[in-house]
Order: structure tokens, then C-alpha cells, then sequence
């Protein structure tokens, strides 16, 4: 950041101007740019030829002078190819590419002779402030000529409105079309969502720089983008999918987030199940920390960590803080409270492990350090900052976190928890009270995985898998009551299943296939539907070698996986072995499964309520008469981490 000079531009009779400069002084004196001000003010006439304004070009000279690159020398070739890339500026060319400037260099009469030192010369115009130019593989290939250019692009977003008339034109729909309708529908809620949340998609970026109105921003919008990516002014975010992470189409702006954080995700409540590290704070020592430095610091991140999700699929995100998902187990908070950047890694507590991995802590203290002094670098030296593990003086005048009893509803409304503390209540001889171990949360990710997703793969199997004449599953339940009820011997449907399909036994209603459990499901599916019987027959473990892949092996599979997972059950425990061997199945059947119907995104869900119930795990039911007892006792032996400055290991 450079010096600043007051000056008055004087319109007519010259005013009291003396008065306002002392009050625009007076107003600055406990402000952090104070340090920028130089000792002299101007007031310029601009009606006559006023002898100031040749005073006030010389003291502009005398501060450029004292930068700390004035006087530095430069080659010659240097200085003549720069002036031709001024001429091409002045001309109002924005863009350039580089194949176009060494074309440039070899017609001049004094040459840059090796790559080398032309890349040197646009870095050191790109230093200066004179260009935009990078030197990595996706961004070396085009210079942008003037930086403003590139300002007036972001302007040009940030402040753009919606034009929802224009919509179907860009879009390529006739306007009056039900087509029309619905993109207009969907561009309605991507300006929402651009708006509100800062989600900025291809297609909106289409719709606001059309050819028309922003010809060259069009053609160049490729490289523009990966430029603001470069600078950490738009990120794209990453996604847990089957295969890992995923890099999502769209990018997050953090400068443009309106929602205010809810105090929770800032001061969250004690939870005995999790452990967080002091907080690492990036103190700015002039108590002067301009915003646009922590949205880029947090566009850093999001292009770095998954953005943490709330059990509703909404993005922990908001303005001046986020909430980053580092791994299965540990989390990233980063916040901003006036000049101090705060970061707090938090971590589930399994089994005897109660700290947050010191490795992991050590390579984002690095990353944050790294990216902060990157940022603050480009804007001078006056904005400095030291790192500390706690900072105190928040502690008096922010809210009293306490120690509240009351879990927060993510955690008390998770199904698996709810389901593992039942379990654990029931077994004779198992403590409802004692530690969650890995084995519990094995098994109680597999239930989830068959009783949701399974659960839902299978109501879909029934849903399309209809027997003609009937144009629906429930005409098909129907029909078949007879032989689901009053079969000779044993009805295939128990007491229980039987109210749930035929709630009214009189009447000629069935219950909702949403609400059947997997027992049910499997009976339906290999009673009235159309899919065929596996290879080794219903009510037999599928063929392997080679692999039966029908559905009605998928469907046997997953009875199958049921039966051992739950119903035989004695401890409620799967070691880490087992685990990963019954998942990798169960994502093979939905594989399967997907693969005669189409895409469901069923593999997506199971790796979602993987993350899930890794993070949401406890063993503690709201309903228990002893909940009260069993949370304070896990309250006064659960043993935080004391640690000075986890977060601070080199």
C-alpha cells in the first residue's frame, strides 16, 4: 500500500479548505492509514492555472522516489519492448498473448534474446503493476494488458443485475416454450444463489457477459477466470464423491456472502464426543485488517478443503467465516473478528485417540501462514501479523460459551446414533456409558448404509419392476393381496406387515412403499414384481464367479447383507477388516443396481452417510430417563487437549 496525499479540488471561490483538511486529518489521526499520509496537503483551483498544481507534480515525484523500487535499473531492451506493449494498451488492447509479444521482441531493434529473461521482464512488469501476467502452465500463454481491465471484469459481476428477459435468447429457447419457463426458473435461482451465497456457475457468467454487451470480457473469459482463481478472489469447491474428492463447475466468491454465521458455528456448544485445538490467531499488528485479505484467504481454503455440510446439505459458509471438512474425522474453522484471523481444528474422539492429529494441525498452520503472508504481500509491508495460540482480549466482551447439557440437534437427531445407543442399552452386560469404539461406528455405518441407501435402491427396484397389466406398484400390491395374506400355510407377510401394506383391510388402500423396511421390500420384489430369480435360485447367496449382476441378485445380495449385519448381530461390533470388505460390496450391488436402471446417485448417498455418521456419531439417546446423568458424567471425564499450540507444530 502506498502513500497518501490529501488533495482539494477547488470548483469556483476558493472556501474555507484549511477547515477541511484539518477535519480530514483529525478524522484519519486513529485510523490504520494514518502511517500513510504524507506531511503536505494541496487545494487545487481547477477554474485558473493554479502554480499549486506544479507543486503538487513535484511532491508526487518525491514520494515515487522513495519507494523501495525507484532507481532500479533495467535493461534497455526492456524499457523498448515495454513501451510498445504501452502503445498497444493505449490503443485499447486489453489482452495479448505471449506467442504475439515474442513475435514483438524478434522485430525490435535490440532483442530479449532467451525465454528465460522474457519471462523475468513480465514478471517484472506484472510486479510493477504494469501488467497481469503469470507464469504457471494454464495462465502463461496471455498477458492482460491492463490490470483496471481486469478490476472493471469483477465490477462488472459483483455489481450486475438480473436480466431475466434476455435469458431464453442466451439460452437458446423460444421465449413463449415451457423450455423457456423452466431456464428462466433456473437462472432465477442461480442470480439467488450468486447473490446470496456467492455461487457463481459458467452459465450465469454466459448470461452476464454476453458477446453484445461485454465483447472482449466473452472472448477472454476463460483466461479471466483462471486469473481470479489465481488470485484467490473466486475458488472452486471441492466435493466428497465415491471416488474421493471432486473439483465442482462452479466457483464460490467469498466477498460476495451476505449470511451472517450463527453464533454456534463460531462458539460451538461442549460436546464430550469432540476435541478442538486452541485457536491458532493471526493477529495484524496495526489493528488494521482489510476484509478483502480474509475473502481471499477463505477462497484459498475452499479451493484447498471441502466445504463442511449441515445434515440439511447446506454449506457451512458465510460471511467472515467457514467451516472446512479436513478428513473422515477433523474439521477447519476459520473466522474473522475485526483485525484477528482465528483458525480451530476439531476432532471426533474415537477410541482412546482424544487430540487432533499433530501432523494435520502442522500442515495447515503452514498452509494458512503461507497463503496469509502471500496475500499481505502484495499489499506492502505496513500489514504485518504475528501468529499466537489464544487471543484474550476477546474473551471478557464475547458470549459465555458455558457448559450446556443440551446436545445440538445435528447430533441429537442422528439415526445411527439414536440406533447404536439402543443396541448398547439392550446387550446384557454392555455399558451404555462406555466409550464409542471404532467397531461400533463400523457397525453403524453399514446399518445406515443398507437401511438408507439399500433401503432406497430396493423401493426403486419395486417402483419400476411392475408386472403388466398394471401401471403401478400399488395396483400390483392390489391385486396380489390374496396371495400376500391368505396364502395356504404360512401368508408370506406377517401380522406387522400386513397393517403396514393394508392398512385397511376393507378398503381398497395400500400403505407408502417409503415407509417398507428392507424385509419387506425383498418380499414384495421376489413375490409380484417382474424381476427375474438369480442364477442360484431365491433365498441363496448369488454367483460370484463369473458375477451374477441381475437384480434379482443385487436384491439377494443386499437380504443377505442384512441378515449377517443386523439380524445376527450379538455385540454390535465390525472390525476395520469386515468393515471395509461389507462396503465395498455394498457399493458393488448399487453399482449393480444402477447399472440396469440408470444413474440414482445411490454410490453419492452412501458416501455421503459415510461422512455422516463418522462425524455425527454418539451414543446417547434424548429419550433415556438417565440422559441427564450419563451426559455429565461423560462431560467430567471427557479430557480436552491442554496443549499450548497444537496447531502450531513445525
Amino acid at each position: 500500500m502506498g502513500n497518501i496525499i490529501i488533495i482539494i479540488w477547488i470548483i469556483g471561490a476558493k472556501t474555507t479548505f484549511i477547515i477541511y483538511l484539518k477535519e480530514i486529518r483529525s478524522y484519519l489521526r486513529d485510523k490504520p492509514t494514518v502511517v500513510h499520509l504524507v506531511d503536505k496537503d494541496f487545494a487545487i483551483d481547477n477554474t485558473v492555472v493554479d502554480s499549486k498544481l506544479e507543486k503538487l507534480k513535484r511532491k508526487i515525484v518525491e514520494v515515487a522516489s522513495q519507494q523501495p523500487y525507484w532507481g532500479e535499473q533495467i535493461p534497455t531492451r526492456w524499457f523498448l519492448l515495454e513501451q510498445q506493449l504501452m502503445r498497444l494498451k493505449d490503443a485499447g488492447v486489453k489482452v495479448i498473448s505471449r506467442i504475439a509479444v515474442e513475435d514483438m521482441n524478434k522485430k525490435g531493434n535490440v532483442q530479449i534474446k532467451e525465454s528465460e529473461e522474457l519471462d523475468l521482464f513480465l514478471k517484472y512488469l506484472h510486479e510493477t503493476g504494469t501488467i497481469i501476467y503469470f507464469s504457471i502452465e494454464v495462465l502463461r500463454d496471455n498477458i492482460v494488458l491492463d490490470p483496471k481491465w481486469l478490476i472493471d471484469a469483477l465490477k462488472s459481476l459483483i455489481n450486475a443485475q438480473p436480466n431475466l428477459p434476455s435469458n431464453a435468447a442466451v439460452i437458446g429457447t423460444d421465449s413463449n416454450s415451457p423450455a423457456a419457463g423452466a431456464a428462466h426458473s433456473d437462472i432465477t435461482q442461480k442470480w439467488s444463489d450468486f447473490k446470496e451465497k456467492g455461487i457463481l456457475t459458467l452459465e450465469l457468467v454466459d448470461v452476464i457477459w454476453t458477446k453484445e454487451n461485454y465483447p472482449e470480457l466473452h472472448a477472454n473469459k476463460d483466461h479471466i477466470l483462471k486469473i481470479m482463481e489465481q488470485l484467490n478472489i473466486f475458488a472452486k469447491p471441492r466435493s466428497f464423491n465415491e471416488m474421493g474428492e471432486k473439483v465442482e463447475d462452479y466457483f464460490l466468491i467469498p466477498c460476495m456472502l451476505r449470511q451472517e454465521s450463527p453464533i454456534e458455528v463460531i462458539y460451538p456448544e461442549s460436546d464430550p464426543c469432540m476435541v478442538s485445538t486452541p485457536e491458532m490467531c493471526c493477529i495484524f499488528t496495526r489493528k488494521y485488517l482489510p476484509t478483502p485479505i480474509f475473502h481471499r484467504l477463505l477462497a484459498a481454503c475452499v479451493a484447498r478443503w471441502p466445504v463442511a455440510k449441515k445434515e440439511t446439505s447446506e454449506n457451512l459458509i458465510f460471511c467472515g467465516c467457514c467451516v472446512f471438512d479436513l478428513d473422515l474425522f477433523h474439521r477447519l474453522t476459520v473466522y474473522i473478528k475485526s483485525h484477528v484471523v482465528f483458525a480451530r481444528i476439531t476432532r471426533m474422539v474415537i477410541d482412546e485417540i482424544k487430540t487432533p492429529d499433530a501432523k494435520l494441525c502442522s500442515r495447515v498452520r503452514r498452509f494458512i501462514n503461507l497463503n496469509l503472508s502471500k496475500i499481505t504481500s502484495y499489499l506492502g509491508q505496513n500489514l504485518q501479523y504475528e501468529l499466537q495460540a489464544s487471543y484474550q482480549t476477546w474473551h471478557a466482551d464475547e458470549i459465555d460459551k458455558g457448559a450446556s447439557l443440551m446436545r445440538s440437534s445435528v447430533l441429537r437427531d442422528s439415526l445411527a446414533c439414536f440406533h447404536l445407543w439402543l443396541f448398547r442399552r439392550d446387550l446384557t452386560g454392555h455399558d451404555p456409558d462406555a466409550p464409542i469404539t471404532r467397531e461400533h461406528m463400523n457397525h453403524a455405518r453399514l446399518y445406515v448404509a443398507l437401511v438408507k441407501v439399500c433401503g432406497n435402491a430396493m423401493r426403486q427396484v419395486l417402483r419400476t419392476q411392475v408386472p403388466s397389466p398394471h401401471t403401478d406398484i400399488y395396483q400390483a400390491i392390489l391385486a396380489n393381496k390374496s396371495k400376500l395374506i391368505k396364502r395356504q400355510g404360512r401368508p408370506l407377510l406377517n401380522p406387522d406387515q400386513i397393517q403396514l401394506v393394508f392398512p385397511d383391510l376393507q378398503g381398497q388402500t395400500t400403505g407408502k412403499v417409503d415407509q417398507f423396511d428392507l424385509s419387506l421390500l425383498y418380499t414384495l420384489i421376489r413375490n409380484i414384481s417382474t424381476v427375474p430369480s438369480p442364477v442360484t435360485g431365491w433365498g441363496n447367496d448369488p454367483q460370484d464367479q463369473p458375477r451374477d449382476t441381475s437384480l434379482g441378485a443385487s436384491v439377494e445380495r443386499i437380504r443377505s447383507y442384512r441378515n449377517h449385519i443386523i439380524g445376527h448381530s450379538m455385540d454390535g461390533e465390525i472390525n476395520q477388516q469386515d468393515f471395509e470388505d461389507y462396503w465395498n460390496k455394498i457399493d458393488s450391488v448399487l453399482d449393480d443396481i444402477e447399472h440396469v436402471l440408470g444413474r440414482q446417485g445411490y454410490r453419492e448417498q452412501l458416501e455421503k452417510q459415510k461422512r455422516q455418521i463418522t462425524f455425527h456419531m454418539v451414543a446417547i439417546s434424548t429419550t433415556s430417563s438417565t440422559f441427564s446423568e450419563s451426559l455429565c458424567k461423560r462431560l467430567n471425564n471427557c479430557q480436552c487437549s491442554t496443549k499450548p499450540a497444537l496447531l502450531f507444530y513445525s
